[in-house]
């Protein structure tokens, strides 16, 4: 064992001891049960990970522990931010009956085009593969023309990622009012694409800050707050051989609070308080700043008061602000030995990623639904395979011929072999044509399974989407639930099992 693994007989806080008969009971359950974790509820793994060598394991909240029901949630944001627009922005009360809640068209991993007003998903090579204005779909030319003339600049104020499943219902406001300033200018009082979108960010960071939201989540926690019933046995198992959990959100505290003892006091035999479980807490942090600039962390009291800021938080502390800085010089270890689980592809993932050696861990909660319909479309899926490679035969063959045609109508000659081969291009080309078509419409149907507007979440057409790639390079592992590593020992190894380059996948 290294010199940095996790000991299993390292002293352990005393609120463990009366968890273990609680843990062991349900380690022996699985023991005896056998086999690995079911595919929907596995971790999987971009970058060798070992747990023994993590002493510190950081957890963001929201859309991580705190798994909210998704149509629960984004029916509020929906709601509450149109009715900011309505009283706060000056937009006509028209529009609360106008604008229609679509919670089965946004999905993560899409790009909103403030300049223009469309939604896109891009392949991982930047291509535009869909998209929609308001609730217009743009045709092949459209997109052609509005996206493949000039290189984007996903960096530049005309794009904004769509990272986390909270942007979802803002993305759905701002299509309605686009599409409501299509067929009228004067339902959206003449703003710009620009300024519609400006107005919704604008009104769904208020509703969070104001405390609209989470007064409407925390008044009917069940509705909006399923519990995993393997959330608190994962944390515990990670707690083994001495390593330390912290947490490290942007909600503050009082919302943490509730939202965490909902979630977690008394879920196990032995667990009276969440706080057990965290030897550090962190709100309103305000990532993804939190990682790149130092400021001060300020301690909170169990009543709410604030204490003089410190630059290092101390173990067993609550705290806002702060900062990866003055975390790290209370950790005092290399940044190889911190892993850090979150469900933000940017704030969480890849910051961490960019500006630290942590080591990061992605949930994924579509992941879920999407394993599930692979599963079922897998026969089509080989026979979509099938029919490509198929068309790549006729393709080679149909080129050899077009050359041979070219040759001949180069040199001059008109006679029998030319004739022949023009016959046996035009026969190839038909069925090419056929083939292609019937592949098309297998890759349509197997998509719409996935998601009947956008498809897989991690694939655009035969490529990995954008977000896909980002998962692939950010993140370590990645998994659908914090709760899918209750399924996994302390000093489980993720190993890489294959990284092949295509050619290694040539047949």
């Amino acid at each position: 064992m290294s010199a940095t693994a996790v000991v299993p007989g390292a002293p352990r806080p005393t609120w463990l001891a009366p968890l273990l008969p609680a843990l062991r009971h349900a380690l022996l359950r699985r023991a005896f049960d056998g086999g690995k974790p079911p595919l929907p509820r596995r971790v999987f793994v971009n970058r060798n990970l070992r747990l023994e060598r993590i002493r510190y394991v950081g957890f963001d909240l929201d859309w991580t522990l705190a798994e909210y029901d998704r149509e629960a949630i984004d029916t509020a944001i929906f709601e509450l931010a149109l009715g900011f627009l309505v009283e706060q922005s000056g937009y006509p009360a028209a529009i609360r009956a106008d604008a229609e809640f679509r919670p089965a068209f946004p999905r993560r991993g899409l790009i909103v085009d403030r300049q223009l007003g469309t939604v896109l998903k891009m392949s991982r090579h930047r291509y535009v593969g869909r998209a929609y204005l308001g609730r217009t779909p743009l045709t092949q030319e459209e997109r052609f023309r509005l996206y493949r003339l000039e290189p984007l600049d996903l960096g530049s104020d005309r794009f904004y990622r769509v990272d986390t499943l909270f942007e979802l219902p803002e993305v759905n406001l701002f299509s309605e009012l686009v599409e409501l300033g299509r067929r009228d200018p004067s339902r959206i009082a003449n703003r710009s694409p620009q300024a519609l979108f400006d107005d919704v960010r604008h009104a769904v960071d208020s509703i969070h800050a104001n405390g609209s939201l989470k007064a409407r989540i925390t008044a009917d926690l069940p509705r909006y707050l399923p519990r995993d019933p393997e959330l608190a046995l994962a944390l515990v198992r990670l707690a083994l051989g001495g390593r330390r959990l912290f947490l490290i959100t942007n909600s503050d505290f009082a919302y943490t609070e509730r939202l965490c003892s909902y979630l977690l006091d008394g879920a196990l035999p032995g667990l009276g308080s969440w706080r057990d479980l965290f030897d550090l807490v962190v709100a309103s942090a305000g990532k993804p700043s939190f990682f790149r600039r130092e400021r001060p962390f300020v301690p909170l009291s169990a009543d709410g008061s604030e204490g003089p800021e410190v630059a290092v938080p101390s173990w067993g502390g609550v705290y806002r602000g702060g900062s990866r800085d003055g975390l790290m010089a209370l950790l005092e270890v290399p940044g190889e030995q911190i892993l850090y689980v979150g469900d933000h592809i940017y704030s969480d993932v890849l910051t961490s990623k960019l500006r630290t050696t942590w080591r990061t861990a992605l949930i994924v909660r579509e992941l879920e639904d999407e394993l599930e319909i692979a599963a079922e479309v897998a026969p089509e899926l080989r026979h979509l395979s099938a029919l490509r490679e198929e068309l790549s035969d006729l393709g080679h063959r149909m080129d050899d011929l077009r050359d041979v045609v070219a040759l001949a109508c180069e040199s001059g000659e008109n006679g029998e072999m030319l004739g022949a081969a023009g016959a046996r291009l035009a026969e190839l080309e038909a069925q090419h044509a056929v083939l292609r078509q019937r592949a098309a419409e297998l890759q349509r149907r197997t998509s719409e399974r996935h998601h009947r507007i956008w498809g897989p979440l991690f694939r655009q057409g035969s490529n990995q989407s954008l977000f896909g790639a980002q998962v692939k390079d950010f993140a370590c592992i990645y998994t659908s639930r914090v709760g899918n590593l209750a399924r996994y020992g302390t000093n489980h190894y993720f190993r890489v099992l294959e990284d092949p380059m295509t050619h290694d996948l040539a047949g």
